[in-house]
């Protein structure tokens, strides 16, 4: 081994030695949380360039956010000079859809139907598009929830399945609708010259089985791909790889079925879980070391996840310290819980030196945010919320967005749309001016903004040339927009990306709107100029050239990618979903009941399909592993939720952690297991045995008595009833079990599906 190959090695345990130095054949790295998988991808990289020989050019890395590509190419070139790495491809399944369908666009043009300049509608464009879409089949939007049908949509292309795939597929009316709907939405991408996420991983396979050809140059160019977080791969990123790596076979993947959390992402764990049948040449490498937790930490989180069956067994594993006890907190209600997690952060940054960014809240469902937020702000501890309302999404940004998009791609008709209803440039172009110009661009074969274009008279003076059809305020409207549209098409050839935004504000009069001077004007101005400061990064590019490269960041930036590497100080509240991948001195996870972590339609299912209960079982060992040195649990014994206070059950995850690892405060003035709660588990757990020693008064959490349960309604077959998620429906089917009852209820909108009553809050409207 050379002195530079020594080098790389130095500071790796032995399982990532092997792990960077096995350059051949197909490898499954199963990685720990903590257990240095970044470091073991990026030294394999520069393992390859310094010590291999291998070309930059020849190695594809894909990791799932932009924020991990962006830390892994930033240690690869300190580990590589940047020159040696240059032509390494390193970014997110998206990027690398992009990459190829942008490095093709004759191809591109001929087999998909798409131009070259086409956008990528974010997650808010796709559900307006939706709409639509229900509109144009002659249906109802307020009726069929456009999410869900997006959802739908979504799911169907996970799958690689076209319109005309998914009606071979058609089997309810429920069905039907979603192909109408999905029929219509794809007419609207490709009128608009758009994709949608899910494009950028199936157009790309689309095209390789068109082109066979066009696989195997990429085939052959790519002799080493890596994979990160690959137990997160849905079908079709599966066959993305699986074909990428079918000619060198040269296919590395990280990942840890223990934290596959995004199902309803469709990610499927069976790409991890099958991968040596898949390669069974493959070679299997863990790295069980945890850097990052206590021991304490660490048995807790390998404690829960060893309940699951779809894993691979190992065993994760620290050298840290022992740490503190793991602190659960048992609350009277969510607005106490929220009380007492503010306060006790308050008590960490004084008395503990904790600053803000020290620290995490993490919670199930978004709505958990709204009471803990409450409490932020009645205090003096700063904070900020991950996964509320992204920076491109706020109006004000969508609307010079909008502008934007148009002038790089004119077929655009959302961004038309909302340029006329939302800019000044738009007053006096009412709904039959907008009916006129569309048809004519139907008839011209070209655009909304090019109909405009060709009513103003200094462009066009020809008489005799094609115009819309328009009325005189309309057409003057008409020529006002034409005209500013083809002043900024020539700023957008020969301007910075930060002239043109300048162009916009000053040709548009979106100025204008911000007039008055309010609080809330001054916070839209200052998000537009944060707009303009974001543009000004790319003016390095040619013009021409740095719009389209500036359209396709933004589209494909994500929540965690948006997160600021200062947080100033602020504690940060996220989803445990969202918290995957980062890691804090101090976590607490709220709200460990059952009905919330796990929730409730995972109890629901589980008698019937226990692959739910697993993720939710997953998903809470992941947030125990954000933990570096203090984990905080809490729950409520009462919770507000559909209007109605419900008593709190702790969840039954918490059985699987040590007593020994946990300091526990009840309701009843316990410190401890709670035995009282949970008696009759299983020995070793948090609910096998209690200390027994009284908590300090004032110590002791001051409860209200919660409110009385409510018998459950004798449910009979034949009732009309309602859920407050599923709306209504009749009951098939009741089952006896022990004191409850399993329902299966057939639901207008929603189908059939099996309950189980004690737990889905279902109202008796009467008799079918």
């Amino acid at each position: 081994m050379t002195e530079q190959a020594t080098e790389l090695l130095i500071g790796l345990n032995q399982a990532q030695q092997d792990a960077v130095t096995t350059t051949e054949g197909p490898v499954l790295v199963v990685a720990g949380p903590g257990s240095g998988k970044t470091r073991v991808l990026t030294h394999r990289i520069a393992y390859l360039i310094r010590e291999q020989g291998v070309s930059p050019d020849q190695i594809l890395a894909v990791t799932f956010t932009n924020k991990a590509a962006r830390e892994m190419r930033d240690r690869v070139d300190n580990l590589v000079p940047h020159s040696a790495a240059n032509g390494l491809v390193m970014g997110t399944f998206h990027s690398l859809g992009v990459r190829i369908l942008r490095q093709n666009p004759g191809l591109v043009s001929e087999h998909l139907n798409l131009l070259p300049n086409f956008v990528i509608y974010d997650s808010g464009d796709q559900q307006e598009l939706v709409k639509r879409a229900i509109i144009a089949a002659n249906l109802d939007p307020k009726q069929l929830q456009p999410r869900r049908m997006q959802a739908r949509i979504s799911a169907a292309k996970s799958v690689l399945q076209t319109p005309d795939e998914f009606a071979s597929t058609v089997e309810t009316y429920d069905d039907e609708l979603v192909l109408r709907i999905y029929r219509e939405y794809e007419r609207g991408l490709r009128n608009a010259n758009a994709v949608d996420f899910d494009d950028l991983l199936g157009l790309p396979i689309r095209l390789f089985d068109m082109v066979p050809t066009l696989l195997e140059r990429y085939q052959q160019r790519f002799r080493y791909i890596m994979v990160d977080e690959y137990q997160d791969t849905n079908r079709v990123q599966y066959v993305i790889v699986s074909a990428l790596a079918a000619y060198y076979r040269n296919l590395f993947v990280v990942g840890d079925p223990d934290q596959s959390i995004y199902a309803w992402r469709h990610a499927d764990i069976r790409n991890i879980l099958d991968f040596e049948k898949d390669y069974p040449d493959a070679k299997q490498i863990h790295l069980e070391l945890n850097y990052r937790s206590t021991k304490r930490i660490v048995q807790a989180a390998d404690r829960v996840i060893r309940e699951n069956e779809q894993r691979i067994e190992r065993t994760i594993r620290t050298e840290n310290e022992e740490g503190e006890l793991i602190s659960l907190r048992e609350l009277p209600d969510q607005n106490a819980e929220a009380s007492f997690i503010v306060n006790e952060i308050r008590r960490l940054m004084t008395s503990q030196g904790y600053r803000g960014d020290d620290i995490a809240i993490m919670y199930r469902t978004t709505a958990q945010s709204r009471v803990l937020e409450e409490s932020f702000r009645v205090s003096d501890v700063p904070y900020r919320i991950v996964g509320g309302l992204r920076f491109y999404e706020r109006k004000e940004v969508k609307d010079l967005l909008a502008v934007l998009r148009l002038l790089h791609n004119s077929y655009d008709r959302m961004a038309f749309e909302r340029v006329i209803d939302n800019l000044p440039l738009g007053h006096g172009f009412g709904p039959k001016a907008m009916e006129a110009v569309q048809d004519w661009a139907q008839e011209q074969h070209s655009t909304a903004i090019d109909a405009c274009i060709a009513t103003v008279p200094s462009i066009n003076a020809d008489p005799d040339q094609s115009k819309p059809s328009l009325s005189a305020p309309a057409r003057r409207a008409a020529e006002k927009i034409g005209a500013v549209f083809a002043r900024l098409r020539v700023s957008a050839e020969t301007s910075t990306l930060a002239e043109l935004f300048d162009d916009i504000i000053e040709q548009t009069g979106y100025r204008d709107l911000f007039a008055d001077g309010t609080e809330e004007d001054l916070q839209r101005w200052a998000n537009i100029q944060e707009l303009r400061s974001d543009l000004e990064q790319y003016d390095f590019m040619e013009p021409g050239k740095a719009l389209g490269a500036w359209l396709e960041q933004v589209a494909l930036v994500a929540d965690v990618d948006n997160m600021a590497e200062d947080a100033r100080g602020q504690v940060t509240l996220i989803t445990l979903h969202s918290a995957k991948g980062l890691e804090f001195p101090v976590v607490f996870i709220a709200g460990v009941e059952d009905g919330l972590l796990p929730i409730s339609r995972a109890v629901e299912a589980e008698p019937f399909d226990p692959a739910p209960m697993e993720e939710e079982r997953r998903l809470f060992y992941v947030g125990i592993t954000r933990a570096k040195k203090l984990l905080y649990l809490t729950f409520a014994g009462n919770r507000l939720s559909y209007g109605r206070y419900q008593m709190g059950v702790r969840s039954r995850f918490l059985e699987s952690i040590p007593a020994d690892a946990v300091r526990s405060v009840t309701r009843h003035g316990f410190r401890g297991g709670g035995a009282d709660r949970m008696a009759g588990k299983k020995s070793g757990s948090l609910a096998s045995r209690v200390t027994g020693d009284w908590i300090a008064s004032s110590e002791r959490v001051v409860t209200v008595p919660p409110p009385p349960s409510l018998p459950l309604p004798d449910y009979a077959v034949g009732q009309h009833v309602f859920h407050p998620k599923f709306g209504e429906g009749t009951i098939d089917e009741v089952i006896a079990r022990n004191d409850d009852q399993e329902l299966a209820v057939t639901f207008t909108r929603h189908g059939k599906k099996r309950l189980m009553a004690s737990l889905a809050r279902l109202d008796v409207l009467g008799e079918s």
